[in-house]
């Protein structure tokens, strides 16, 4: 296939995953950040992008947002919030259990919500992405979980973007709390 046939494909793949996202769900998971002191993020290899990503955000955004095991991140307990992505392995599974025992609210983003870690959430958002390759699952033509992590990413980002029409979250405040250690050459787009 060439370059411009596999992106339409790619392209119409995550456009199947976002679309069958409910938007109930959507609205839980924003409340969530909203009321929360602290947000701890965890996710694995490549869906691990995504999380480090909307992390990123949401720091620019001002909330007090930290990567589960990264060196400066706090102890997690009652009125923080814990989000997974992805929620299928067993090591999401501890972190997951010992985030509930501390209090913390959990929220896992997963195309299996229905499984035992997302059972022990306080809520879950179903997002559908190739994982086992179930029927519940959207199906792709890339490897693996690759329409999971991408769909993810665009996900978080959207939800970016909905937090910042929510909250009227200034933009140029966003952009002085990026780092200024990179040396632009010019300013970022407004």
């Amino acid at each position: 296939m060439d370059f411009k046939k596999l992106a339409e494909l790619i392209l119409e793949e995550n456009r199947k995953v976002l679309d069958r996202i409910d938007l109930k769900e959507v609205d839980r998971l924003i409340e969530e950040i909203d009321k929360a002191k602290t947000i701890q993020l965890y996710a694995m290899g490549r869906m691990g992008l995504s999380m480090r990503g909307f992390t990123m955000r949401l720091k620019h955004m001002g909330y007090d947002a930290y990567i589960v095991y990264d060196t400066i991140t706090p102890c997690i307990g009652k009125g923080d919030l814990l989000l997974n992505l992805c929620g299928m392995t067993n090591v999401e599974m501890n972190i997951v259990k010992l985030s509930k025992e501390a209090g913390a609210t959990i929220g896992v983003l997963s195309p299996h919500p229905e499984n035992e870690i997302g059972q022990l959430a306080d809520f879950t958002v179903r997002v559908p992405g190739q994982f086992f390759g179930d029927p519940s699952e959207v199906k792709s033509i890339q490897p693996m979980c690759t329409i999971l992590e991408q769909s993810m990413f665009l996900f978080t980002d959207i939800i970016t973007m909905m937090i910042i029409e929510k909250n009227h979250i200034d933009i140029d405040k966003m952009h002085k709390r990026h780092t200024n250690l990179e040396g632009l050459l010019k300013p970022f787009a407004k």
